[in-house]
């Protein structure tokens, strides 16, 4: 089957988008199951472009995270993609990594500004310097490049034009993030080294980061949890607030999403606040309930 002629818009010689695409969409139903059931909602151009966005932000993180190198070795190793990104999106070339192809026409295709990119590959340079958060300040600023500009890339993608449309789909962005960040606890910080509850939230309740070292889940950690739950509850209320601004056939999987998404709080409630058990997440059963709950809403 061809690829949607609107995706590639004036570039007609792409020829490997179907090999691409298969690509992309292996690399986004391993790795972001809650988002994937959203997704699958979407119109196929807009589903696509999304795997699109997905594997370009999930590789480079990847060579952060997932490759067990050297904070130094993982810098040099970024910059070496970064560079190699600029080729391609400079020079058009198709003899290019096959995310860096699928994002060039997704950029084109939407008019996405390039700093968006160029702010997203900011934060994941900044995880191989940054280990630790003090302030929800400086927590903000790193979840500019790693989650708000996804939030407005996907807001693009699907058909924002009120200017709502951006800050909500931010806070949509920072919602996804905060839920990683509270579920991943303890395996930021016993595989990376990382973390990024800020140290002013828990202070606020007497607790601190010795906590995440040393796995207590006590009550001034418990009453310090409840607070980031409850803060991010409000992202996710926010991010909502938007999306009757994006089309109307985008709308119930990105709310989807957002169900399937916040109900990770309530997995993270129920275990009263002690993430360091294990990683939650939501079952295919859960997923059932939530999707059947949305579609509801959606008829009245």
């Amino acid at each position: 089957m061809a690829p949607s002629l609107s995706l590639v818009h004036g570039i007609q010689s792409y020829r490997e988008w179907e090999d691409d695409l298969r690509f992309a969409k292996a690399l986004t139903h391993k790795h972001a199951k809650s988002f994937s059931a959203g997704i699958r909602f979407f119109p196929r151009e807009v589903r696509d472009a999304t795997y699109a966005i997905y594997a370009f932000v999930r590789l480079p993180d990847d060579i952060v995270d997932e490759q067990n190198l050297s904070d130094e070795q993982a810098a040099k190793a970024l910059q070496s993609w970064i560079h190699d990104w600029h080729v391609a999106l400079e020079s058009g070339d198709a003899n290019c990594h096959p995310a860096f192809r699928m994002m060039r026409h997704v950029m084109h295709r939407y008019n996405m500004p390039r700093s968006l990119v160029d702010d997203f590959f900011t934060a994941m340079l900044s995880d191989t310097r940054i280990k630790r958060y003090h302030s929800y300040a400086e927590l903000c600023a790193y979840m500019h490049g790693s989650a708000s500009v996804v939030g407005e890339m996907m807001a693009l993608i699907c058909g924002a034009t009120h200017p709502d449309a951006i800050p909500t789909a931010r806070a949509l962005g920072e919602a996804f993030q905060m839920t990683n960040f509270l579920r991943d606890v303890q395996a930021d910080f016993e595989q990376r080294g990382r973390i990024y509850v800020p140290s002013d939230m828990l202070h606020r309740f007497g607790s601190s980061h010795d906590a995440i070292v040393h796995q207590v889940a006590d009550d001034t950690w418990k009453a310090a949890m409840s607070e980031l739950v409850e803060h991010t509850r409000i992202l996710y209320k926010s991010g909502r607030s938007g999306i009757k601004y994006l089309a109307p056939e985008c709308q119930f999987g990105v709310a989807l999403a957002a169900d399937i998404y916040e109900a990770i709080l309530d997995c993270i409630e129920a275990n009263d606040y002690n993430v360091f058990k294990g990683r939650v997440h939501t079952s295919t059963a859960q997923k059932l309930m939530i999707f059947g709950k949305r579609r509801l809403a959606l008829s009245h």
